[in-house]
């Protein structure tokens, strides 16, 4: 994707360098300013790209940071192709994302006309959808909601859901209403709830407050300010909904929790998209040049290993932890120093390290980025022509490294925030938080790819999440004192398959 800006002659050489700066923090180095007819002319002459999108930005000084997010992100959630106008009238393009090769045919057959025209006739051609550029930016343009559920803004916020969505919604629902009174200030209030042969359908308190995710991502806070607002989040979630709540750990914890959800979710990939087929029976990943078994192996060796469950296994649950804790589901009231919690998981209990893993996937190994398609990846295999062994090379980049830096930043401070409110202060007690973090993060990451698999996502998002989640086990592996690259011998890759074939058919406990 490149960027084309008009009317830059009106910029000054500050305003520019904002607008280019604004465009480099998600991806796109490629700017060019057209001033005049001329500059336009040479443009359209010399970029001959069939396949490219260009981001086309009409009125440069209406550009900020959360309008560029939104028209750069590649998600199936949102149409790939959009036009954002100023005012409902379409009178005047603010800035489109469109197919470059129709803008310039439209252009080269009418030369007189405005390079504005040229994408309102493309914009007409493709189904491109339009928006004013408050509505854009207000998230009505991707506000989908989770739980398979269909979501919306009135008075209140309202979440319905029938079959299979009915049953992690209906999970959701009882969380609000079993939280005692002393925990429901850092959640919506319910306002009403149903449940009927139809399906799930409850309303909660509108918090009309950003949450986490776009102020970052929006460059709205800096990094210091996030950790601020996620130490508060902590204090709540730790002290108070799960030191304040203990019971002890049900029997089997780990394999209903963890290692279930993964066979399971590795089965479900395979049937959602071929690919994941030769993906995850390869014997071997090479990860961004980096050798190690594939997932099915390192997870078999892990859930045979009496050691290291009893180090990952926590001594005591909650039934009050959120269980989703990433930071879309943190709203931040900033006037009001105030933080909001949605879209609880609701999980009959659950520990604190399964939400320290939620919050750490998205900033340690950047999730958030992933999730917008702020990448390039690849994937390929390799057999041994000798040993018939086959490798899964999957390489992947984030593009948008201003982000990753902020990201990165992040992640370094909340590593003191996690081992302060944990009252972790020796060097094995920090281990030990290190160890379960990492776990829980990894296991995530290894059963979040059947929501990413599209055929239509460009570029493929469900490949790195594996790959990351597979990087992830294998530093699991290591830090438990397990040599990854020693698990694949005596045909452990075999059988760790076979395991897969048994538990991935199997439902899971809490499967929705």
């Amino acid at each position: 994707m490149f960027a084309i800006c008009l009317d830059t002659s009106s910029l000054t050489n500050v305003a520019f360098s904002a607008l280019s700066d604004c465009l480099l923090t998600y991806g796109i180095s490629d700017i060019i300013p057209a001033n005049n007819s001329d500059s336009l002319t040479k443009i359209v002459q010399d970029y001959c790209k069939p396949q490219a999108e260009v981001l086309l930005i009409g009125t440069p000084q209406r550009i900020f940071h959360s309008l560029i997010r939104r028209l750069t992100l590649s998600t199936t959630r949102l149409p790939s192709l959009v036009a954002v106008w100023d005012g409902t009238t379409e009178d005047e393009l603010v800035a489109a994302r469109l197919p470059w090769e129709p803008v310039r045919q439209a252009w080269l057959n009418d030369t007189t006309s405005d390079l504005r025209d040229a994408a309102r006739k493309a914009s007409k051609t493709f189904a491109t959808a339009s928006f004013t550029v408050q509505s854009f930016i207000s998230g009505e343009a991707t506000r989908i909601g989770g739980s398979f559920a269909k979501s919306g803004v009135q008075r209140y916020f309202r979440k319905q859901a029938s079959g299979l969505g009915s049953i992690k919604l209906g999970d959701e629902m009882n969380f609000y209403r079993s939280l005692p009174e002393h925990l429901r200030g850092h959640y919506p209030t319910l306002l009403f709830s149903s449940r009927d042969e139809h399906g799930v359908s409850f309303g909660i308190d509108y918090k009309q407050v950003p949450n986490l995710r776009d102020l970052l991502l929006n460059c709205d806070i800096s990094a210091s300010q996030a950790a601020s607002a996620l130490k508060q989040v902590l204090q709540y979630e730790y002290g108070q909904a799960y030191m304040g709540h203990l019971v002890p750990t049900p029997p089997n914890y780990l394999e209903d929790y963890h290692f279930h959800r993964v066979w399971r979710r590795m089965q479900i990939s395979c049937d959602l998209d071929p690919t994941f087929v030769d993906l995850i029976s390869a014997e071997w990943l090479v990860i961004n040049g980096k050798r190690m078994p594939n997932i099915p192996t390192m997870l078999y060796v892990l859930e045979n290993s009496s050691a290291a469950k009893k180090i990952l296994v926590p001594e005591y649950v909650s039934p009050y932890v959120h269980s989703d804790l990433h930071l879309e589901n943190i709203l931040v009231d900033r006037q009001n120093n105030t933080i909001w919690l949605v879209d609880p998981r609701g999980y009959p209990v659950c520990d604190i390290y399964y939400d320290l893993g939620k919050l750490t996937h998205s900033y340690n190994s950047n999730y958030d980025l992933l999730h917008e398609g702020r990448h390039e990846t690849s994937l390929r295999f390799e057999t041994d022509s000798s040993s018939c062994v086959k490798t899964a090379i999957v390489d992947f980049t984030f593009v948008a490294t201003k982000l990753t830096a902020l990201y990165a930043e992040l992640n370094e401070l909340m590593r003191t925030v996690t081992y302060e409110t944990l009252g972790a202060k020796t060097d094995e007690e920090k281990k030990m938080v290190d160890i379960r973090v990492l776990f829980n993060e990894a296991m995530h990451l290894c059963s979040d790819m059947p929501f990413h698999i599209n055929k239509n996502s460009k570029p493929n998002v469900a490949f790195p999440i594996y790959a990351t989640g597979a990087k992830l086990l294998a530093e699991v592996l290591e830090m438990l004192g397990i040599d990854p690259m020693g698990c694949s011998g005596s045909g452990v890759a075999d059988i760790a398959l076979e395991r897969l074939r048994d538990m991935g058919t199997k439902k899971w406990a809490f499967e929705a």
